[in-house]
């Protein structure tokens, strides 16, 4: 691993040796912030790994779909299902499929999300303490990391007035269904935001709205919960594999994901970007980063690496931004969190 000046030379920096000149920035957080964590999320996609988990016989039904949106499998076969029954036709093999499809999903979150009791929060700690020196969150994760990290915050603010607590503008109750939050688009306090730009295992959709689970005040695990609401044919909104334009398209389709997109692509300040390597399923994040002349700090991994081989990761990301009239900044990853 090349040492600080070698990186300095080449124009890494040290995060805290830059920090201040920024007041302060947001954050855009990738699958990258997540591995810090666990080595779970070094899958190559969670349809991927679902296809893995599922019994034999179903996993060639499920790619024939051609798709990785599990939400939209599970429309394909309750219509087959009832268009079966209207035929009088056998119905059996479709349901044994449905209940497949949702017992795998659930296996397959169980897998690489970790229960509470797993998690080792000294870490999250530390990134909740972090936090502190950061604006919004952008963020295509859509693991359960950052909630816990989040509350972290939001409980450390109610005796340290010096915190500002996020809010992810799911504060609304009146067509919400018991357990859950529902999206506003206004807030009436000052927060610093969160924003799923590709929507997250505890949101939902619920006729024209979009909601959020809470966790469960007797104690369940969110996992859990999440999984009840699976076998309860509820899917959580959660945009996966794709490429940028197929992800652009169902974003555009629900009022909240096209809210956060929109607040990143409207936002002047400066942000850190942190485990994404804006590679080409997400040129739609690319675009909205790119529409105004803002700051982009790039984090980029060193440990274990040549400075060749991190020269060349910065080269590839600065073509992204060919004719880019903001600066662009690059940090040592490693000295972002600290962990």
């Amino acid at each position: 691993m090349p040492t600080e000046q070698e990186l300095l030379l080449e124009g890494v920096f040290n995060w805290e040796n830059i920090k201040e000149e920024f007041d302060p920035p947001d954050l855009l957080l990738g699958n990258g912030f997540s591995m810090q964590f666990s080595g779970n999320f070094a899958y190559p996609s969670l349809f991927a790994l679902f296809l893995e988990n599922c019994n034999e016989q179903y996993r060639s039904l499920f790619r024939e779909f051609n798709t990785t949106n599990f939400e939209l499998i599970l429309k394909y076969l309750t219509y087959t299902i009832k268009v079966n029954t209207v035929l009088n036709l056998p119905t059996q093999p479709v349901v044994n499929a449905l209940e497949e499809l949702k017992n795998g999903l659930i296996r397959t979150i169980e897998q690489v999300h970790p229960r509470a009791e797993d998690i080792e929060f000294p870490q999250l700690e530390v990134v909740a303490e972090k936090l502190r020196g950061f604006n919004n969150i952008y963020t295509t994760n859509y693991d359960l990391y950052l909630y816990h990290i989040i509350m972290l915050s939001h409980d450390r603010s109610k005796t340290d007035k010096t915190y500002v607590p996020y809010q992810d503008w799911f504060w609304g109750r009146h067509n919400a269904p018991n357990g859950f939050r529902e999206f506003m688009d206004y807030q009436n306090r000052t927060f610093k935001h969160i924003y799923y730009l590709h929507g997250s295992l505890f949101i939902f959709k619920h006729g024209l709205y979009t909601i959020k689970l809470i966790k469960d005040e007797h104690g369940q695990e969110l996992i859990e919960s999440i999984g009840d609401e699976i076998r309860a044919n509820n899917f959580p909104l959660f945009v996966s594999e794709g490429a940028g334009s197929q992800k652009k398209e169902r974003i555009q389709d629900n009022s909240y994901l096209r809210f956060c997109l929109d607040q990143l692509e409207d936002s002047e300040e400066p942000v850190l970007v942190f485990g994404n390597a804006m590679a080409e399923f997400d040129t739609h994040i690319l675009r909205a980063l790119k529409a105004k002349d803002r700051t982009i700090i790039y984090s980029i991994y060193t440990h274990d690496r040549t400075m060749d081989e991190i020269n060349l990761e910065k080269f590839n990301f600065l073509a992204k931004f060919n004719n880019y009239g903001g600066e662009v900044k690059f940090v040592n990853s490693s000295t972002v969190f600290g962990i």
